[in-house]
């Protein structure tokens, strides 16, 4: 006598033959990888070097180097061996370039790009800048006063410390204010260059930088903040403001910026430098700001400045800030760079139309000179 099939079980049953027929008529479907970004938000970007009106590369943290040759539309990354901090780079043709980063990093590429190799700069301090004026002759500037020079592309470095020497008599009292760290420079020719730094260091040469001196002197009696109960007089052009940036459009006309907003300006070659005021808008007159004295609000610093084509000029900062030079020779805040609230670290001009921003998770390129910028997706 058969034993009759419980409905449950049958149930069962016909579930595990369903099971078994679907597996059986399907094919397992492979899942694409995740596309590679390139850009991230958590990337901090602190320089940018246009090649081209299209090709740039740009550098940061932790090793990174991305390469664009279509106007940011994709990005390719470089591996260059190592993940330490970039804050410089700069190619002196299609082929040779340098950067410059954290313990001493200098790195030298003759392929342009392809490939980079580092060489020995004698130094582990933080390189924070450079600037060269050919394949062979540069100089690099970084923690604790340094600055490196080469004369050969690289293959040798001279190193010394660029600061003020003081007389034996003061020199205990001068502690806070030896080894200034240097962070731009900015050479116009193989002859004429200059550097800035902490406590508005600016330092000038006339011979291929070997001799320096100092030209903040014309900016103390236009800044005027009271020094401290502890601050000596003897010392008040260390006051200054800190300078993060520097450009030269000429021979003769330049700019620096940095700290609490800051820009400076000189037009005899820096023989003379003025601070320069700011506008409330585009069109607006110059503000009647005295300088030193307290602002508010308080301005934002002042990360990197360029002045570029005849008459133009922009200046990056923290929380997004974007100056751009106006007509009345006044800095007013460019409301056609998008408002991203983050530390822009460079901007960068290839000529007057085409122009990048870099800064954390964020590259900006424009190609009319300012009017409109387009966010690289990567």
């Amino acid at each position: 006598m058969e034993r009759p099939i419980s409905p449950s079980r049958l149930i069962k049953t016909i579930f595990v033959l369903i099971a078994l027929t679907t597996a059986a008529c399907h094919r397992e479907v492979a899942v694409p990888p995740m596309p590679v970004r390139n850009i991230r938000f958590t990337d901090k970007f602190f320089d940018v070097w246009p090649t081209s009106p299209t090709r740039a590369f740009i550098v940061g943290d932790r090793g990174k180097v991305l390469l664009t040759e279509d106007g940011g539309k994709t990005f390719r990354r470089i591996d260059i061996g190592t993940n330490l901090g970039i804050f410089g780079i700069q190619m002196t043709d299609d082929q040779n370039g340098f950067l410059c980063g954290q313990d001493g990093l200098v790195m030298r590429t003759r392929d342009g790009g392809k490939t980079w190799e580092r060489l020995n700069s004698r130094t582990h301090l933080f390189i924070f800048g450079m600037s060269f004026t050919d394949r062979l002759h540069g100089y690099l500037v970084g923690d604790r006063a340094l600055l490196l020079t080469t004369s050969n592309g690289g293959e040798s470095f001279s190193k010394r410390q660029l600061q003020r020497l003081f007389p034996p008599e003061i020199a205990d009292y001068a502690l806070l204010y030896e080894e200034p760290r240097l962070y731009s420079a900015k050479f116009v020719d193989v002859n004429h260059g200059f550097v800035v730094g902490e406590l508005g260091r600016i330092w000038h040469t006339e011979n291929g930088g070997k001799t320096w001196s100092e030209q903040q002197q014309s900016l103390v009696s236009q800044w005027k903040r009271a020094l401290g109960p502890n601050e000596d007089q003897r010392f008040a052009d260390f006051i200054l403001p800190t300078f993060f940036g520097v450009s030269f459009r000429d021979d003769l006309h330049g700019a620096a910026c940095g700290l609490e907003g800051s820009v400076v300006q000189t037009d005899d070659g820096g023989k003379t430098w003025h601070f320069a005021h700011q506008a409330e808008k585009p069109g607006a007159p110059p503000d009647t700001v005295v300088p030193g004295l307290v602002m508010y609000p308080a301005r934002d610093p002042l990360f990197s400045i360029d002045l570029f084509g005849g008459d133009q000029g922009m200046a990056t900062g923290n929380t997004g800030t974007v100056l751009r030079l106006q007509s009345n020779g006044a800095w007013a805040h460019d409301p056609t760079v998008p408002t991203i609230p983050v530390p822009l670290s460079q901007v960068r001009f290839f000529d007057a139309q085409h122009g990048w921003i870099v800064g954390y998770g964020t590259i900006l390129y424009t190609e009319d000179g300012g009017k409109t910028w387009r966010a690289c997706q990567g």
